[in-house]
């Protein structure tokens, strides 16, 4: 993370320090904190040694990871299903960067501690570099364009270890991993997720009962109102009664 938000006396750090068994504090200067998580990102490759899992904080793990863990190949990645927005495919052929039509999203990436690996990091972060002053994000179209460029062996995984449920319900039956945009983070509370980080934003506690329930049934929302949430959470007849609820004027149900 970076220096500043290391060094924090606020009460949910406390609890992040305990859960932790080590911290890499890194300089970024002046940067927006929006920029600053790009920045490291993109760093983490050639900061850490040896293999490890990469998961955005706006990802709820509800299953077994091996399969991420042991995967084949140097790099290891899902594919990003919805369509490149227009204003990042603008940039990304501005820049001189080249997106391959099978592209991944960074959210959720298996790492091995291999010179092709730290090499294809270590350009996408001095390209980065050079574009940050258009105060655009985008780590994931330059990550994207040093992994085609490199010789890394890149392992596609399914997308049950990157269902998105932000873009649309998704389609991925049983998520390994669920990955949560949390844009306008402030304004929204329909996730497990949102509540567990405003909670320990709060009060500093982390709700471990919420958590637990979480686990238990693989549900990472706080109301399911959607037949493709029941779909995601492979109950197909609930899937048929929440269409149902919709088409006559019915309320979702609330499972908080």
């Amino acid at each position: 993370m970076d220096e500043a938000t290391a060094a924090q006396p606020a009460p949910a750090m406390t609890i992040l320090r305990n859960l932790a068994s080590g911290w890499i504090a890194e300089p970024v200067g002046d940067m927006s904190p929006g920029m600053a998580s790009r920045l490291l990102k993109l760093s983490t490759r050639n900061l850490i040694d040896g293999d490890f899992v990469f998961l955005d904080c706006d990802t709820l793990v509800a299953r077994d990871l091996m399969p991420l863990v042991n995967h084949r190949g140097e790099f290891a990645a899902v594919e990003d299903r919805p369509a490149m927005p227009d204003d990042i495919r603008s940039f990304a052929k501005e820049a001189g960067l080249f997106v391959p039509r099978r592209y991944f999203n960074s959210g959720v990436m298996g790492l091995r501690d291999t010179p092709a690996t730290r090499a294809a990091f270590a350009a996408a972060l001095e390209n980065w570099k050079q574009h940050n002053e258009t105060g655009l994000y985008f780590d994931q179209v330059f990550l994207n364009s040093a992994m085609h460029h490199s010789e890394a062996e890149i392992a596609w995984l399914p997308p049950t270890y990157n269902a998105q449920i932000w873009a649309k319900t998704y389609h991925a039956v049983k998520p390994h991993i669920f990955h949560i945009f949390t844009g306008n983070f402030a304004d929204r509370d329909e996730t497990v997720l949102h509540l567990l980080a405003k909670t320990l934003k709060q009060t500093g506690e982390l709700d471990e009962s919420v958590l637990a329930v979480f686990l238990e049934s693989g549900n990472p929302w706080i109301r399911l109102s959607r037949p493709g949430q029941y779909i995601a959470l492979g109950r197909p007849a609930s899937a048929i009664a929440s269409t149902f609820r919709l088409a006559f004027g019915g309320r979702g149900r609330s499972v908080a």
